[in-house]
């Protein structure tokens, strides 16, 4: 591809991101001078410097925040000529490529009732189209549980047969778990990568219309200079308090910040890790990820891929786009405020390794920005938190100085602070009226009742946050690393006592702060009482907002529960009918894998026959052959299950050894626990 070659769009993107970041940068410096001009004169000069610094950083993430819901407003409401996808109400386009497009679902020790039911209605919503020729599955595995692997395995032989589809639906699992998800699909690349032009890359969670699908598809073929198109992300499914909470922001507000992101994105976008199509050859030249220096906190394999992939291909010269009016693809929120913070604290020490990758030679300056912005996203919060604790420090220093006095230009300041903070919320309330949709939000009362409850929510739970990434970020940098597991999908219901254990310091912090405040200096407190409440409170918090809610209440209720998309009622028909399936017995499956001939025979498929086994190893395996025949299934841990399970020689003799054993100790041993 000729990086030479400038793009219509590239104009548009110089003027449009020159207006956008000069406004921001502008009422950044507004905001820092009524600060500073109005701080009392007798505080000395280095505690003015502290008070400014870290709020001017801050306010300019707050109006970056801002200007992209203001941009995003103007395209909604004008439309704009540089977009990746027709309009949603253009005719669905016929495909004629020549090559299947691969679905990837990449899995770790997921649910997978859950997961296949997810598979199945995409499956179904592409086959509603007519155009399910031009796509294949494909379930990329990296379990590391014995029962998981095995359940995966007779789950969708089962699939299969059901849809009928055993040469479009396919299973793989690894044995070398390297680089996690990135890993995952790179080896997918390296094996089947030349069989297929695009590639389509899921989550666990996720969901996609066969509509959406083909019209990704369709995109890619008419864009030859387009290496990855990312959809907006609806978050859907859920019945706690704190997950649809999430559901109505993404949903009411969620299009104005996605036609934003778009309007100073363009051709440049970022890539969120799934929803998303990408070239595959374009994926497979470019996005090899380096391994981080071998020392320091933030060293190792990337974690975060998703924003550095994009940036790559960026850097390569492929366009990088955002459909931001698509519709037709969700994904789940975590169930509760614990289950977001115990995946943000693995997302912040990936997007804190970013800070190694942004001295890349060859990263585009936007893609700087990005890749600046997520470290942000959690550094940002250990800066507020240092913020507040230097006013608190000078109101404690010096109880007879009104720091922020309510003079004119402070008052003004408090204005537009407030005015970035909230007034946002008004431009989804604007598209609700504009497209006619409040009455899929039950109706004015109910969404304006929704809007102040979720505003309330969200002012108590960001100190929460705060505290929480601050210590995220501190933890990292000290080098505590993360452990990387599988997303909590489901549940809530949190008990008062684990909410105290998880959320008793914070508690305590806060109880001492505004005790420190309000014995010292009174207005202070006043001025820090929203903060300070959040922290008291969030005990109390974290166990209203993890409890269940009726899908039939008119609290956050959005248009995905008023009027679901077909798909959105296939997944749930589904995943009540695989939950009982035969399949997904909780019986012990490696016993049946040994026991029964067919299984057997099934398994053996799935793995490679190896005639290289060091003879160390295989006496060691030898060993636990004769523990299992001795002892029973019980006498071998997990992991010596998967090895056993992944030798096809010593699993042959295992069954044929297990069936030689006499009948009592074979029925007592054996077949009792089948």
């Amino acid at each position: 591809m000729d990086k030479l070659t400038q793009p219509a769009w590239r104009s548009a993107a110089i003027g449009r991101r020159s207006f956008f970041f000069t406004a921001i940068a502008c009422l950044t410096a507004l905001a820092s001078y009524w600060l500073g001009a109005n701080l009392p004169s007798k505080l000395p000069w280095f505690w003015h410097a502290l008070v400014i610094a870290p709020f001017s950083i801050l306010f300019f993430w707050l109006t970056l925040g801002f200007m992209t819901a203001v941009t995003g407003l103007w395209v909604m409401m004008r439309g704009d000529a540089y977009r990746i996808i027709p309009p949603p109400a253009t005719p669905l386009p016929r495909l004629n490529a020549k090559q299947t497009t691969a679905i990837l679902l990449p899995i770790y020790n997921e649910e997978i009732a859950y997961v296949y039911a997810g598979l199945k209605s995409i499956y179904q919503s592409l086959e509603q189209t007519g155009q399910l020729n031009y796509f294949e599955f494909y379930i990329l595995s990296d379990s590391d549980d014995a029962s998981n692997w095995l359940r995966e395995e007779s789950a969708w032989s089962a699939l299969c047969r059901d849809l009928g589809a055993t040469e479009r639906i396919h299973y793989r699992r690894r044995k070398h778990r390297t680089k996690k998800k990135s890993g995952n699909v790179m080896d997918f690349c390296r094996r089947w990568g030349k069989r297929h032009e695009y590639m389509i890359v899921l989550d666990a969670d996720s969901l996609m219309t066969g509509e959406a699908l083909v019209r990704m598809v369709d995109a890619m073929e008419r864009n030859p200079q387009v290496g990855l198109i990312q959809t907006p992300l609806y978050t859907i499914g859920l019945d706690t308090l704190y997950a649809r909470g999430q559901q109505f922001v993404n949903r009411l507000y969620g299009p104005v910040f996605f036609a934003g992101l778009h309007y100073w994105w363009l051709g440049d976008s970022q890539y969120w890790g799934h929803n998303v199509i990408l070239r595959t050859r374009a994926f497979m030249e470019h996005c090899h990820l380096p391994k981080l220096s071998d020392r320091g906190v933030l060293s190792g394999e990337i974690l975060s891929h998703d924003f550095v992939e994009a940036a790559l291909l960026n850097r390569a010269g492929w366009e990088t786009w955002l459909a931001h009016d698509l519709e037709g693809s969700f994904e789940r929120p975590p169930p509760t405020l614990t289950d977001a913070l115990k995946r943000d604290r693995r997302w912040c020490q990936g997007n804190l390794q970013h800070w190694l990758v942004i001295w890349s030679q060859g990263i585009s300056h936007l893609h700087r920005f990005l890749l600046l912005g997520g470290i942000m996203s959690y550094v940002g919060s250990l800066i507020w938190l240092a913020w507040l604790l230097i006013l608190t420090a000078i109101a404690l220093l010096y109880p007879e100085l009104t720091l922020i006095p309510l003079t004119q230009d402070n008052s003004a300041l408090l204005g537009l602070t407030i005015t970035l903070l909230f007034f946002y919320k008004t431009f989804g309330l604007i598209q609700a009226l504009r497209k006619k949709t409040i009455r899929l939000f039950s109706g004015a009362f109910a969404l304006a009742r929704s809007v102040l409850v979720e505003t309330l929510l969200s002012m108590l739970t960001a100190p929460v946050r705060m505290m929480y990434y601050s210590k995220f970020v501190v933890q990292i940098l000290r080098g505590k690393r993360a452990n990387w597991g599988t997303q909590q999908r489901t549940g809530g219901g949190l008990s008062w006592q684990d909410a105290s254990r998880e959320y008793g310091w914070i508690t305590a912090l806060g109880a001492a702060w505004a005790s420190a405040l309000i014995m010292t200096n009174p207005m202070a407190f006043l001025w820090m009482s929203p903060v300070l409440a959040g922290l008291v409170l969030s005990i109390p918090l974290a166990v209203l907002t993890s409890a269940q809610t009726s899908l039939q209440s008119t609290l956050f209720r959005t248009p995905d529960e008023t009027a679901p998309d077909a798909i959105l009622q296939a997944f749930e028909q589904n995943y009540t009918e695989l939950q009982q399936h035969p399949s997904l017995s909780t019986r012990d499956l490696f016993i049946r894998v040994v026991v029964d001939p067919l299984a057997l025979r099934q398994h053996l498929t799935y793995i490679p026959h190896r005639s290289n086994v060091p003879e160390s190893t295989h006496q060691h395996r030898k060993q636990w052959l004769e523990l299992l025949l001795k002892r029973g299934p019980s006498a071998i841990s997990n992991q010596e299950r998967l090895i056993i399970l992944e030798d096809a020689g010593m699993l042959c003799q295992l069954h044929t050894e297990v069936w030689q054993l006499p009948e009592e100790k074979f029925n007592r041993m054996w077949m009792a626990k089948l």
